[in-house]
């Protein structure tokens, strides 16, 4: 966790376009990097059991391997895109191959397990390791990007909300990480039964008389009926079931 204060030293530049301190981009960044990796250098790269993808970086990014169905949004060729971006002008280089971005190299997670030593799988990991303070930098201007597109969606009364919350720590924190964790709810490919999870439902199903000191906990309360919603909705071979646990106790830091 050390390490990662050392590395979000740079990110103070930013505060004033995030309307963030720097104390609390902070706490978002170790917050984001505990909910996904249990803050490990380890954790960066990763494949679930059960899951056709890898999650890779601070916010466990996905990565499909190549020619694979991507149902959900695969977000590490965004992450190379805005990393690249920072590194010009500088000598920092990003591998070849993570750069071209074909595809994750190693189809099944068998295949990844067994090269977990591998040259390329130490080039992804030292990369991962050394741009922790910019894959924060880019679960931001994700956000940003999210709030732009749902902007056409919302009710007056619902940006209101989304507002109010933006101005807090507590609420910045909730609408950050959960863009990273759920998505926006947007794309369709992202629903069971047509009933989306992401921000969007979220934002959707909390009251819209909710009173400000009450306004996060109503955002952790939807958020647990659109997720459980999601696993009843859910085909049955899935077994989404057994991660409701965890995703609840993850939305109820969102109130720490």
């Amino acid at each position: 966790m050390k390490y990662l204060c050392l590395l979000l030293l740079p990110l103070c530049a930013f505060c004033g376009e995030l309307q963030l301190e720097q104390e609390t981009l902070h706490k978002i960044g170790l917050k984001v990097w505990q909910n996904e990796c249990r803050s490990t250098l380890d954790g960066l790269i990763s494949w679930n059991a059960k899951e056709e993808f890898p999650s890779l970086g601070i916010g466990h990014f996905i990565w499909y391997p190549e020619k694979s169905e991507k149902k959900f949004d695969e977000t590490f060729p965004s992450l190379i895109d805005f990393i690249a971006e920072e590194f010009k002008g500088t000598d920092r280089e990003i591998p070849a191959w993570i750069r071209s971005k074909k595809g994750f190299p190693w189809k099944t997670r068998e295949a990844f397990i067994q090269e977990k030593r591998s040259k390329k799988m130490a080039q992804l990991r030292d990369l991962l390791s050394s741009t922790l303070d910019l894959q924060i930098l880019f679960l931001f201007e994700r956000f940003k990007i999210a709030e732009a597109k749902l902007s056409p969606y919302l009710t007056n009364n619902q940006k209101a909300l989304l507002e109010k919350l933006k101005t807090t720590p507590q609420g910045a924190y909730a609408l950050i990480d959960y863009i990273n964790f759920k998505g926006t709810g947007l794309t369709h490919s992202e629903r069971y039964r047509n009933e989306g999870w992401g921000l969007l439902q979220v934002l959707q199903n909390i009251p819209t008389d909710t009173s400000d000191n009450r306004l996060v906990m109503e955002f952790v309360n939807s958020a647990k009926k659109m997720l459980a919603r999601r696993v009843k909705n859910a085909p049955i071979h899935r077994k989404e079931e057994q991660w409701l646990k965890g995703w609840n106790q993850r939305l109820e830091t969102y109130n720490k």
